[in-house]
């Protein structure tokens, strides 16, 4: 067994020694807010997995939509073809972390997540546009993932200063 396997099976992990004996205790994770874990599946990444594993995961799933098609009120969790944008983005943290979040692009806005500055985007933030009219995923380089936005289908759009999607994004908000 070499360090890197001792340190990553110690991930998530604290050690207390106290007069040469070590106890350890199980780290807590707290979800951000409006979320919940469907322990039905199996996520791409696990609660305790580390913020790049996670955010991989959530760029991941994003990416294989890609071209779906926008069908309002759709989810295919729910066994129906096609998204809605806040179908999508509640789809893909759901496969992706295992997260259960509303499917209301509205909710998303005001109920989920830790709401962050525009200049701390990160790829996997969740955002919000137009006070929750439309909600997508950044994936980094001035650009989200989402489905409709006028696409139509699930694709990238610009969210760089300057653009329509980045005057109009109302929050940013950390999911992990």
């Amino acid at each position: 067994m070499n360090i890197k396997s001792v340190v990553a099976g110690l991930a998530g992990m604290a050690t207390v020694f106290t007069l040469g004996t070590s106890v350890s205790m199980a780290s807590t994770f707290q979800l951000p807010p409006g979320v919940s874990i469907d322990h039905s599946i199996k996520p791409l990444a696990s609660e305790s997995a580390s913020t790049q594993a996670k955010t991989t995961a959530v760029l991941k799933v994003a990416e294989s939509k890609l071209g779906t098609p926008y069908i309002w009120g759709h989810n295919e969790d729910r066994g129906q073809y096609g998204f809605d944008c806040s179908n999508f983005t509640a789809y893909v943290y759901h496969h992706a972390l295992g997260y259960k979040i509303t499917t209301f692009s509205t909710k998303q806005y005001t109920s989920v997540g830790y709401k962050e500055p525009k200049s701390d985007l990160q790829p996997g933030d969740l955002l919000s546009f137009n006070d929750g009219g439309h909600s997508g995923i950044y994936v980094g380089n001035g650009e989200m993932i989402q489905c409709g936005g006028g696409l139509g289908k699930v694709g990238y759009l610009s969210v760089k200063p300057g653009s329509y999607w980045y005057k109009h994004l109302s929050a940013v908000k950390k999911m992990y």
